[in-house]
């Protein structure tokens, strides 16, 4: 069976969705609280974008965003370890980009996966670095912003 990669405003799905946040938050603290009381109700609402991809049932990838007043903003991409390298990233980004209807969205980056995300949003999707801010999630450490 081939990954469908769909956008949903389920509760119940952005919960099954929930490990994938939660494993950033050696990256952004209190990141299980913004998720569970700001983006959940977002989904809900439409104002966040929660796209999600499965296999078999299975969620093995999600991509989530942001459309709003303010700003829109690219704000997570994670893959499952079995899948990463596959491309299934990349497809979640250019499926967010296009759900966001934005080429350029703002997107921020933590000092340790700077690496895995500069080249394609350099190369692929033509971000350009705006601003390095340091300690703006974690003291000392370094967070990247693109299309600020």
């Amino acid at each position: 069976m081939s990954i469908v990669i769909q956008e949903t405003t389920s509760f119940v799905t952005a919960f099954k969705a929930f490990p994938f946040i939660k494993s950033l938050d050696a990256y952004y603290p209190d990141i299980e609280f913004w998720y569970v009381n700001k983006v959940v109700p977002g989904i809900v609402l439409g104002n966040d974008k929660l796209l999600v991809a499965s296999e078999n049932d299975n969620i093995v990838g999600i991509a989530l965003g942001k459309n709003g007043e303010q700003e829109t903003k690219l704000r997570c991409v994670r893959v499952h370890p079995d899948y990463q390298h596959s491309g299934l990233g990349i497809r979640l980004i250019d499926r967010m980009l296009d759900t966001l209807e934005v080429e350029k969205p703002i997107a921020t980056v933590s000092e340790e996966m700077i690496n895995l995300y500069s080249r394609a949003f350099v190369k692929r999707y033509g971000f350009s670095l705006s601003d390095v801010t340091k300690g703006e999630y974690r003291p000392r450490k370094l967070e990247y912003v693109f299309n600020g």
